[in-house]
Order: C-alpha cells, then sequence, then structure tokens
C-alpha cells in the first residue's frame, strides 16, 4: 500500500491505483460472466443429450434407478474440488484422481454395457463444466481481493483528501 503525506503527488498515485484496480475488477467481471455462460451452456447441451439418450433407450433406462443409492456399494470420486490458501492467496483446484482398485466401474456402466452416444457426450459436457465453475469460483475469489483493495484504497484516499 501507499502511505500518505500531505502531498499531492501521494493522492495522485492511490488515484492511478484505484482505477487500475477498477479496470481490472471489471475485466474480472466479464470473465466471470463469460465462465458462467459457458458452463451453464455446456450443462444444457448435456441435458439435451441426456433427453435424446432417454428417449432412444426408453425412459427407465435412462432414470435415477441406476444411479447409486444408500444400498449400493462404496465407490471413489474421481474428480474432487479442494479449497487451498496458499501464503494468503486462496485457489480452487481440481483433482482428477485415476481408480485405484480393480472393482472400479465406469460410471457410464451404470446405463449398460454399451451405453449410447449421447450419454458419453453428456459426460463429457459435464465434466468441462465442472472445469468452468472452479475457473469461475477462482476469478471470484480474485475479484474479491480486488474489492478489498479497492476498499483500503479508498479509505487511503479520503484521508489523504481529509488532510490535504
Amino acid at each position: 500500500m501507499v502511505q500518505t503525506k500531505e502531498d499531492p503527488e501521494e493522492l495522485h498515485k492511490i488515484c492511478d491505483v484505484l482505477d487500475r484496480l477498477t479496470l481490472d475488477a471489471l475485466s474480472l467481471m466479464q470473465e466471470e460472466i463469460d465462465l458462467k455462460i459457458t458452463a451453464e451452456n455446456s450443462m444444457m447441451v448435456g441435458e439435451t443429450h441426456l433427453a435424446k439418450t432417454r428417449y432412444i433407450c426408453g425412459q427407465n433406462s435412462v432414470s435415477s434407478l441406476q444411479l447409486p443409492c444408500e444400498n449400493s456399494p462404496e465407490f471413489e470420486a474421481l474428480t474432487t474440488v479442494n479449497f487451498a490458501s496458499d501464503q494468503g492467496v486462496m485457489q480452487f483446484d481440481m483433482e482428477v484422481h485415476k481408480p485405484n482398485n480393480e472393482n472400479y466401474v465406469e460410471p457410464l456402466k451404470w446405463f449398460g454395457f454399451m451405453p449410447p452416444q449421447n450419454l458419453q457426450f453428456a459426460q463429457n459436457l459435464y465434466r468441462q463444466a465442472v472445469q468452468w465453475i472452479v475457473q469461475a469460483a477462482n476469478v471470484q475469489v480474485r475479484l474479491a481481493e480486488t474489492y478489498k483493495q479497492i476498499s483500503q484504497l479508498k479509505v487511503l484516499k479520503k484521508e489523504a483528501v481529509a488532510k490535504g
């Protein structure tokens, strides 16, 4: 942070940094909106592929009945999203794990031995959507940090103006 004195030069520096941070915030907002729209579109197309699969195979062959329930054997998630804070910098991180046992069953196989192509497309689209959502969450964190810096600089600017 810039330490202020009664010097107009310091006030000018604060205003320049505030302008830069405000423009950064606007670009981060646009990036977040773009990522969310892309994720939403991916999920909508995925839903369409699920609907096509259900139409082709019948409503009972692609339904919640194929999903694991309380009585199903345990399984591990192959993708996890973690939240980490490294030296004060917060960030979401997506980890893709390899199946570590021979009892692993590909989730698409829950819907039959030869899953339809549309179901595979939907799976890929949902995986991409998760990646974009994680990126959007990281942009939100950066945007919150930018807002925090802006509010701190506004306080410094107010103090500098009051002294001058």
